[in-house]
């Protein structure tokens, strides 16, 4: 059992606020794995929370300079924080398939993704809800039972609601055999948080949130 603390953290109005203030509450994922850390705010709330923290990124500053996909890390960490990377990845099965690999049993991944929109715009490889996010991270390999998700929140006032957070814990999902098609979202139900079905609505409300 992960110990969650009851305070919750005011973390400003960085992308992903939310999820960044419930990673927190966390108290024994000491050691994160910053993918994409940009300028470094998530990492620098996160130390400053006492957090050990390595970041990784295409450009500087960060701890490793690279694709995180062909970066290899030395141990693995007790979390993984990815905010607004996930639409960047031209393979997002590798991405979440290492982020696996790379977490400690019973280690917490924490997914922020942007809405999905109609405009086809540079960088973003992909669309989100957060049903077809928790998809995604079952057929990886996550037990998505038990997650944490967001609807679409705002970083803070003032800003769109442009951020759905998904938390969840390295838990194995015994996988069926897929057939990537019709009927799979049935095989993979006793994996999702909420009950579902063939053509549901994956704009889901909070759960465990």
């Amino acid at each position: 059992m992960n110990a969650v603390s009851q305070i919750r953290i005011d973390v400003g109005s960085v992308r992903g606020s939310q999820a960044l203030s419930r990673l927190l509450e966390y108290r024994d994922m000491r050691r994160i794995l910053d993918i994409g850390s940009g300028a470094g705010e998530h990492a620098r709330i996160m130390r400053a929370a006492g957090k050990d923290v390595t970041t990784v990124s295409l450009e500087t500053p960060a701890d490793l300079i690279g694709d995180y996909c062909a970066t290899h890390v030395l141990s693995e960490f007790d979390a993984i924080w990815a905010s607004h990377v996930l639409e960047h990845q031209p393979d997002v099965g590798l991405f979440l398939r290492k982020c696996y690999r790379d977490l400690r049993p019973g280690g917490l991944l924490a997914v922020t993704v942007p809405p999905a929109k109609p405009d086809v715009v540079g960088g973003h490889l992909t669309t989100w809800n957060a049903g077809l996010l928790i998809y995604n991270l079952i057929v990886a390999g996550f037990d998505c039972r038990d997650a944490r998700v967001s609807a679409p929140y705002a970083s803070g006032p003032g800003y769109p609601p442009y951020n759905i957070s998904v938390l969840v814990l390295k838990r194995r999902a015994a996988l069926p055999p897929l057939r990537f098609d019709n009927g799979d979202i049935e095989t993979l139900a006793p994996f999702f948080p909420v009950p579902v079905r063939h053509g549901f609505d994956g704009r889901l409300p909070d759960i465990n949130w």
